[in-house]
């Protein structure tokens, strides 16, 4: 079993592999690939684990303000799978999960729809480690009309923190509109692309194969439950952690992860995904 691994948003490959250092042990006959983000991180360290590595250059993987950024990263993770593939899963944690996550819906949404019959997804499962909701990135069909952003909705507040933490992120041309085609819906736009966060009560299960979902069940919903709701119930498996947005750690937990991540695959493959 080949695994592509994210890391999360303010980390390294040095650091992502100390983190899944203890289930990836109990996986001998899998093998892990991981790719580290090129976006400098400014905001320090938070985590446990990234404290440990405060001299560490840190990288996230897109610009949050930057939609032409976020489509061309997708596209760079895709092209990845398909010239150094075939990858059987995908793993990520926070901003990484979060990738991944985009990943699979922009291939299930743009790629599979176009050819359902011989399309495969380049994944056939993936793990989220605390994994932010994903956004989605469009062309928009007309210049949008701006309006007086609603500081009620997650992506206008998530919008608003990232102007403000991250400096070398820069100046933005983005502005808050109306959805094209969805009434009472809110996007951000630079007036070619639109970016809006997902919603499975609106978008439905966008994720259709096997998952496993590492999380903290008291965090908020953005950091896991409402990645989880993208995901067919039917697939979707949850490993509950007690650590927030942190990264689960202990043996225990680490078999129980390891476990787990052994069914995800096998499901797959019961599935006839391989």
């Amino acid at each position: 079993m080949r695994i592509l691994c994210l890391h999360g948003r303010g980390s390294n490959n040095d650091i992502f592999k100390m983190q899944t250092a203890g289930f990836r042990s109990l996986l001998e006959d899998y093998e892990f690939d991981f790719v580290q983000g090129q976006m400098p991180h400014t905001e320090g360290n938070w985590s446990l684990h990234t404290k440990d590595f405060s001299s560490s250059s840190l990288w996230g993987y897109f610009n949050l303000l930057d939609l032409e950024d976020i489509v061309e990263t997708e596209q760079q993770v895709l092209q990845l799978a398909a010239e150094n593939g075939p990858y059987d899963g995908i793993l990520g944690y926070s901003q990484g999960a979060t990738l991944a996550a985009q990943v699979l819906i922009k291939d299930a949404l743009e790629t599979t729809a176009q050819d359902p019959e011989h399309h495969r997804p380049p994944f056939k499962f993936a793990i989220f480690f605390n994994g932010a909701t994903p956004s989605r990135v469009f062309k928009v069909p007309s210049k949008p009309v701006p309006i007086i952003p609603d500081l009620t909705q997650p992506l206008a507040l998530k919008f608003l923190h990232a102007v403000k933490a991250n400096p070398l992120l820069g100046s933005t041309g983005l502005y808050p509109a109306a959805h094209p085609t969805q009434p009472g819906r809110q996007m951000l736009t630079d007036g070619t692309l639109g970016m809006m966060k997902t919603d499975a009560a609106l978008d439905g299960k966008l994720i259709q194969i096997p998952t496993l979902h590492v999380r903290c069940e008291t965090d908020v919903a953005e950091h896991g439950e409402e990645l989880y709701n993208l995901c067919d119930p039917q697939l979707a498996e949850q490993y509950f952690h007690i650590h927030k947005h942190d990264f689960p750690r202990g043996y225990n937990e680490m078999r129980g992860i390891a476990r787990l991540i052994r069914q995800t695959a096998e499901r797959a493959c019961e599935l006839s995904l391989f």
